[in-house]
C-alpha cells in the first residue's frame, strides 16, 4: 500500500552497521533485535519489536522478517535469510551496510550539487510573494474608483493574493512529495515515467549508469552467497532502483531455470550495454563471476559519480531556465503595465 511505512535508507544503513557489529561479537539475535526495538522512529521500533517478539518465541530471523511486510526492502529480507542459513549473517549485514552507504552517498552528492539552484528558485519565489503583497499597498496600484490594478497579471494582489499564492506553492510541494514517494515505492504510473525517462537523450544515459552501478553492486553481492540464481537475479535487478531493468526480473529468472547462462538471459532483455554483457560472459566462462562483477561494480561506481554530476547540472539548468523565464516575464509584465499607464495619461 502507498501509505504503508517503510524504513528510510539512512536508518537502514545505520541498522545494518549495528547488526553487523553485534552479530560479529557473538550476541544472540534475540538480544540484538530486542535492543534495536528501542532505537529509531516510532514505525521502526514497532516493526523491530514484531521481530523481537517472534525471536523470543523461538522463531528464526528469516521466519520473523515476513511479519514486517514491506517495511524492509526485498534485498535486505532475502540476503538476511541466506546469511542466516549459510552462517554468514555478520558478513551479510556488513555487505548490506556498504551497499546502502553507497546508495545514500549518491543521493547526498546529487542534492549537494543541486542545492544552489534550489536556493535561487526559493529566492525567486520569495520575491514574487513580496511583490504580490506590496502591490496591494502601493498608491499607484489604485485605479479609478479605488479598484486595485493587477501589475503582475496573475490575479493575485495584496494579503489575500499572497495567501492564495502560498497555498498554491504548498499544493505543488505536496504533489511533488507524493510523486517522489510514488517513485520510491514503485507505484505503477511512476514505473512508466521511469521507462520513458530512459529514452531521453543525455538524461537517459545518466539514469542508466546510476541504475547499472546499483545493479552490478547488488549482483556481486547476491552471487557471493548460496542463493538460488532464480531468486538472486530478480533481486539484483530490483536493486537497480529503476523499472527499466527491474521489470525483466521474472523473465531472466525463467530463462535461467530453462538452462540459459546469466549472460544469455541478460542479453535477451535488450537493455544491457555490450561491455557489461561481455564482462559477465568472461566471468562465467572463467568461473570468476563474483570477482568480475566486483571489478565491474567499481568501474560503474566511478561512472555513477560523473552521472550524478551530469544529472545535477541538467536539473540546475532546468531550474535556472525556469527562474530566468519567470523573471523576464515579470519584467515585461511590469513594463507593459507602466507603458499602458503612460499611454493612458497621454490621452487625457
Amino acid at each position: 500500500m502507498f501509505f504503508s511505512s517503510r524504513i528510510r535508507l539512512k536508518a537502514l544503513a545505520q541498522l545494518c552497521h549495528r547488526l553487523a557489529t553485534a552479530t560479529k561479537a557473538g550476541i544472540e539475535d534475540r538480544k540484538i533485535w530486542s535492543s534495536e526495538a528501542e532505537r529509531g522512529s516510532r514505525s521502526q521500533r514497532q516493526m523491530i519489536l514484531l521481530i523481537s517478539d517472534q525471536l523470543a518465541a523461538r522463531k528464526s530471523l528469516s521466519e520473523a522478517l515476513p511479519s514486517t511486510g514491506k517495511f524492509f526492502p526485498p534485498l535486505f529480507r532475502r540476503m538476511v535469510e541466506v546469511g542466516e542459513k549459510s552462517g554468514r549473517l555478520d558478513d551479510t549485514y556488513k555487505r548490506l551496510a556498504s551497499h546502502y552507504d553507497r546508495t545514500l552517498k549518491g543521493q547526498r552528492d546529487f542534492m549537494s550539487q543541486l542545492s544552489w539552484p534550489l536556493i535561487q528558485l526559493g529566492i525567486s519565489l520569495l520575491v514574487v510573494g513580496l511583490l504580490i503583497w506590496i502591490m496591494g499597498m502601493l498608491p499607484i496600484n489604485r485605479g479609478a474608483g479605488g479598484t486595485q490594478i493587477d501589475i503582475l497579471g496573475v490575479g493575485l494582489i495584496g494579503t489575500s493574493g499572497l495567501i492564495v499564492y502560498v497555498n498554491i506553492l504548498v499544493a505543488i510541494s505536496i504533489a511533488g512529495f507524493f510523486a517522489v514517494e510514488a517513485a520510491r515505492r514503485g507505484v505503477g504510473w511512476s514505473r512508466s515515467l521511469q521507462r520513458m525517462a530512459m529514452r531521453i537523450p543525455v538524461l537517459g544515459g545518466a539514469l542508466k549508469t546510476l541504475a547499472l552501478s546499483r545493479f552490478t553492486w547488488a549482483l556481486q553481492l547476491v552471487l557471493d552467497t548460496p542463493m538460488d540464481l532464480r531468486r538472486a537475479m530478480p533481486l539484483a535487478l530490483d536493486a537497480s532502483g529503476n523499472d527499466y531493468y527491474a521489470q525483466h526480473g521474472p523473465a531472466v529468472a525463467n530463462r535461467i531455470e530453462n538452462g540459459q547462462t546469466i549472460h544469455a538471459s541478460l542479453a535477451e532483455t535488450g537493455v544491457f550495454p555490450v561491455d557489461l554483457l561481455d564482462s559477465v560472459a568472461v566471468g562465467e566462462q572463467s568461473g570468476q563471476l563474483v570477482e568480475t562483477m566486483e571489478r565491474l561494480s567499481a568501474e560503474y561506481q566511478q561512472r555513477a559519480t560523473s552521472a550524478i554530476s551530469l544529472l545535477a547540472q541538467l536539473a540546475g539548468y532546468a531550474i535556472w531556465l525556469l527562474v530566468s523565464a519567470f523573471i523576464i516575464g515579470l519584467i515585461f509584465q511590469i513594463f507593459s503595465f507602466y507603458t499602458g499607464q503612460l499611454n493612458a495619461a497621454g490621452k487625457i
